[in-house]
């Protein structure tokens, strides 16, 4: 049976503080990419499904924006130094449509990577906690991954729009205020992106305990220095492209090891009866 919040937080440890919670990615790379590299089974399959969408939707935009322009607007084909400019105009106009294509895939696909990759993370925590306390989960593995990937999705996909009602609102304020709009964005956004970060990369541990999303967010706000200076770690890394896929899993292992210090080991599951 999953904990309830109130026996989890009758547990809870001391605050960490900032700098202590920032260490936290860099124990998870350790533990993930050099103490345990079996875990890849977990985290080598979202990555890969990543790249193939990465590939596939620069492939598609490269190949197919200069046609969707043709659609609306077809290069000249007479003679003479008004249709050679026509043309000119015209390959420029193609290539920042696919540029801006391109562009979009890559927003869109920063926004999929954590739908895509959140049951094998899911999974991937697990494991980490089975390792780092020894016990046995009541439920673990790829088979709980498979029957849980629609809520899982969906639970991503409902962070993921509270992040956005929060941006969203900031970049609006950028636009229209310029100047001061901007240093509110750069300090806000990322303090709050950064604490944000703390709070996802902790949350598979607690959906594991049966914590309600309100019980989540209440004990982040506690924790916010050590949520906020986790964050920052994880930041480091997965504001970089193609190096957060890497070190995602390193994020998920150090969210882990997080929780435990701070909440301590789930409750052995009740042996069932034979």
């Amino acid at each position: 049976m999953a904990q309830a919040p109130s026996t989890a937080h009758a547990v809870a440890r001391a605050p960490l503080g900032f700098w202590t919670g920032f260490t936290y990615p860099f124990r998870g790379m350790k533990l993930v990419f050099f103490q345990h590299p079996g875990l890849a089974r977990y985290w080598a399959i979202p990555i890969l499904i990543t790249v193939l969408v990465f590939c596939l939707g620069s492939w598609a935009t490269w190949s197919y924006g200069g046609e969707l322009l043709d659609s609306w607007w077809q290069a000249p084909t007479d003679d003479g130094w008004l249709a050679g400019i026509a043309r000119f105009f015209h390959s420029i106009a193609a290539f920042l449509l696919s540029f801006a294509l391109w562009a979009a895939s890559l927003v869109v696909l920063m926004f999929l990577t954590n739908v895509i990759a959140a049951p094998f993370n899911g999974a991937l925590s697990a494991a980490v906690e089975k390792i780092v306390t020894g016990q046995a989960l009541a439920e673990e593995g790829f088979g709980v991954l498979v029957r849980d990937i629609g809520r899982t999705i969906v639970l991503e996909a409902v962070k993921m729009l509270l992040y956005l009602c929060v941006m969203v609102p900031l970049f609006i304020l950028q636009c229209g205020v310029p100047g001061f709009g901007s240093v509110v964005v750069s300090i806000v956004g990322f303090v709050f992106t950064a604490w944000y970060w703390g709070l996802d990369y902790t949350d598979w541990p607690a959906e594991r305990r049966g914590w309600t999303v309100g019980a989540r967010f209440a004990n982040a706000r506690k924790r916010f220095w050590t949520w906020f200076g986790f964050g920052t770690g994880v930041w480091l890394f997965l504001f970089v492209p193609f190096v957060n896929l890497l070190f995602m899993p390193a994020a998920v292992a150090g969210g882990t090891l997080l929780f435990l210090d701070q909440e301590g080991a789930a409750p052995a599951p009740t042996p069932q009866a034979s």
